[in-house]
């Protein structure tokens, strides 16, 4: 009954969201063989993606079937994760390596453009699950005043979940040690899929405020 109340109320808002996962035999075939052939005794080499499944289902796909997390970054050159000073969701100071159970949400931190962009990132990830599966939900803002590139192609780390605790959010989690990342995917800029749907905010607003507006008010959004 509450992941039905959560399903229900979250349906209600003005989330950017994504259905349960649903696959073919065939899609899940080819998601085996790339797991089995890269990532299951993998060393942290980057390893090609030649399907035709968009690449956020197969990263989807291995962290729900394959106690897989993910961390996105613009640098594609990681060899190790150490610890650094950071602060979790819910604003407590930790020393920690951060890894996500969300592809989506990860892959908004690769793609966009760190190096360049100045503001702040105002986010949200919230999932539900249903009979189907884990349905996914996001908010994603940027600076309206940074008229700048956005975006750049980026890199997805995938790690083993069990070097990994909870952290702030349902899907944040946290290694105070250093760890060894399985393998990595590269990500463009346009497979993230919500690039078209990013709310712009001021920098002196309230993220609050905004958010509680945009779900509150704004026209509904959906994308899947």
């Amino acid at each position: 009954m509450h992941n039905v109340v959560r399903t229900y109320l979250l349906n209600r808002l003005n989330f950017l969201r994504m259905d349960e996962l649903e696959l073919t035999d065939k899609h899940e075939k080819e998601f085996e063989d790339l797991y089995e052939n890269y990532i299951l005794n993998g060393v942290g080499d980057e390893f090609p993606y030649l399907l035709n499944e968009q690449k956020y289902k197969f990263l989807t796909y291995l962290i729900e079937n394959k106690n897989i997390l993910v961390h996105g970054s613009n640098n594609p050159d990681i060899n190790v994760f150490e610890p650094r000073n950071s602060t979790l969701f819910t604003g407590e100071k930790v020393k920690a390596v951060f890894a996500s159970s969300d592809a989506t949400w990860s892959t908004f931190f690769a793609v966009i453009n760190r190096n360049d962009y100045s503001g702040s990132l105002r986010n949200l990830c919230l999932t539900a699950q249903t009979d189907k599966g884990t349905k996914r939900y996001y908010y994603f803002s940027l600076n309206e005043e940074f008229t700048g590139e956005l975006w750049q192609v980026g890199m997805i780390y995938l790690f083993p979940k069990d070097r990994f605790e909870p952290g702030g959010a349902k899907n944040e989690w946290i290694s105070e040690k250093e760890v060894y990342p399985l393998a990595k995917l590269l990500v463009s800029p346009e497979e993230f899929i919500f690039r078209d749907f990013i709310e712009r905010h001021r920098e002196d607003s309230s993220h609050i405020r905004n958010l509680v507006k945009h779900l509150l008010l704004s026209k509904w959004k959906r994308k899947r």
